[in-house]
């Protein structure tokens, strides 16, 4: 991570966590001190099956 908070992940990573730019992930509490981000799975369907707003940054 930055100093000015951007998360870079080098094209290995991106390929180990098997994620491609463009994807969205969703960001999803994990605790207090750290922060998960889903590519796939039964919380990102759920996303996707929301009727309300999720923002995007």
């Amino acid at each position: 991570m930055t100093a000015d908070g951007l998360i870079r992940l080098t094209k290995p990573m991106m390929d180990f966590l098997r994620i491609a730019p463009g994807m969205r992930l969703l960001s999803i509490r994990s605790s207090d001190i750290a922060f998960t981000m889903g590519a796939k799975g039964p919380l990102l369907e759920k996303a996707d099956r929301y009727n309300g707003v999720i923002p995007e940054f």
